[in-house]
């Protein structure tokens, strides 16, 4: 199956991600986003989890301690909250959305398995699969499975036309918004040293851009009104990637 569109909702845009923050939802921006989204759905949606995720794994240690069952269920359970509340404010949007829950979906072994048959099968009955930043089941415990990475692997798998990462800001190089950035040649300065990540920042999103296929991928700003809208009609926004040599 080849789809036109995925949408990546950033955990900056809709939480607040500070240092020591849980579970902060920015219900304004959910909602604005919904209402953007709604003007030109995506057929696949994936959100971080901010202050509903990083903190929680911090807390409980778990890029080491990976068979902390505790910690895993505790961290879940928050980034299954606030993907309740994002499909609630796209069905307050008219729309149909279905959440897809990565820790009962998907798996890490030597690569990131999952059912793509089931939603593929979401999509062409008319609802948006609705996926998050979660823990998964990894070889020898659980492991983070960020939304970035969930999205560039949805966008291989079903040969998306655009990828798009909707983020605090586009791509920043030497001080300045970039309108194109080639990942494999050029230095990123990394911004985001106020805010708590446990996935790779900016820096982490491009690099992850490298196994998005044929994708075309675009990184903007998520907080900017309209930009979301701009993108899921087809125009050019942000920081177009590419990846030559």
């Amino acid at each position: 199956m080849k789809i036109e569109c995925i949408l990546k909702i950033g955990g900056t845009v809709i939480t607040n991600k500070a240092k020591g923050v849980f579970d902060e939802v920015r219900t304004d921006e959910v909602n604005r986003i919904a209402k953007e989204v709604a003007t030109n759905p995506p057929d696949i949606l994936v959100h971080g989890v901010g202050s509903f995720g990083h903190p929680y794994v911090e807390k409980y240690s778990l890029a080491k301690d990976k068979k902390n069952i505790r910690g895993v269920a505790d961290t879940h359970l928050a980034c299954e909250r606030l993907c309740c509340l994002v499909c609630k404010a796209l069905i307050g949007e008219g729309l149909n959305p279905i959440p897809v829950h990565p820790l009962t979906f998907f798996r890490l072994t030597d690569q990131l398995e999952f059912d793509a048959t089931l939603i593929e099968e979401f999509v062409k009955e008319g609802f948006i699969p609705v996926v998050h930043g979660d823990m998964v089941k990894a070889k020898n415990g659980y492991e983070v499975l960020s939304g970035d990475r969930i999205a560039v692997e949805l966008a291989k798998t079903f040969r998306a036309r655009r990828l798009g990462f909707a983020s605090d800001t586009a791509v920043i190089v030497k001080g300045k918004v970039a309108e194109e950035v080639n990942v494999k040649k050029v230095d990123i300065l990394e911004l985001e040293t106020n805010k708590s990540d446990v996935t790779g920042g900016m820096k982490g999103k491009l690099m992850s851009t490298l196994d998005a296929g044929d994708s075309e991928v675009f990184i903007f700003s998520g907080l900017e009104h309209g930009n979301v809208a701009r993108f899921l009609a087809g125009e050019s926004i942000g920081t177009r990637v590419r990846w030559e040599r």
